[in-house]
């Protein structure tokens, strides 16, 4: 476990609400940091756009198997067909973002390796200019794949349910409340989220 993550554990543990979350679950697992690690990133995430994780993996692995060695490779997302897309279990409207999001890196649109030395907020202004990107997409990106410490995605549906858990809510919680309630977490609340998420998953 990296410094960070023993630093943002030490913080969460005292939290009475999350630790036996922490305790339970264990050190977090992030992927680390390569920029074909981003693209992969920024893929699933358009694949698992209103989708359970479960068939999100599916059909990403699908993806993978048709991009053959080297997936996730701009060049030949580019290329592959509709048939072929749709074949997959894509819908147009992603087949669209992805087609985007190839695109824009293999003209330089979009550079994934300048995104490291931005902001969070200077990379989410830089994603949502992507087809399909959205702040949601944006958020993963920058918590999975850049491993910033303090993103809070109030949006996402997952957080707002495990925090009516954890928090022992009466109702699920509107976004504008949940832009809140994250904040005693600061400044690790990706970390936070990552637990909310396993709690969700019944880990």
């Amino acid at each position: 476990m990296d410094d960070l993550s023993k630093k943002a554990l030490a913080k969460l543990k005292r939290d009475a609400r999350l630790r036996p979350v922490i305790l339970k679950v264990g050190p977090p697992v992030f992927h680390e940091y390569s920029r074909e690690n981003l693209l992969a990133n920024l893929l699933a995430a358009i694949v698992s756009q209103q989708l359970s994780g479960k068939v999100a993996d599916v059909i990403y692995g699908r993806l993978g198997k048709l991009g053959g060695k080297g997936f996730p490779n701009p060049k030949r997302l580019i290329k592959h067909t509709d048939e072929e897309l749709k074949a997959v279990g894509l819908s147009r409207a992603k087949m669209a973002c992805i087609r985007d999001l190839a695109g824009a890196i293999v003209s330089r649109r979009l550079d994934l390796d300048a995104l490291p030395a931005l902001s969070d907020t200077e990379v989410e202004e830089v994603l949502v200019g992507i087809k399909g990107i959205g702040p949601w997409t944006a958020h993963m990106a920058l918590i999975f794949a850049l491993r910033r410490p303090d993103v809070w995605p109030a949006a996402d549906l997952g957080v707002r349910k495990a925090l009516q858990v954890v928090l022992g809510l009466p109702a699920l919680p509107a976004i504008k409340e949940a832009e809140t309630m994250g904040d005693p977490w600061r400044p690790y609340r990706s970390y936070a989220c990552w637990y909310l998420w396993q709690l969700l998953d019944g880990k």
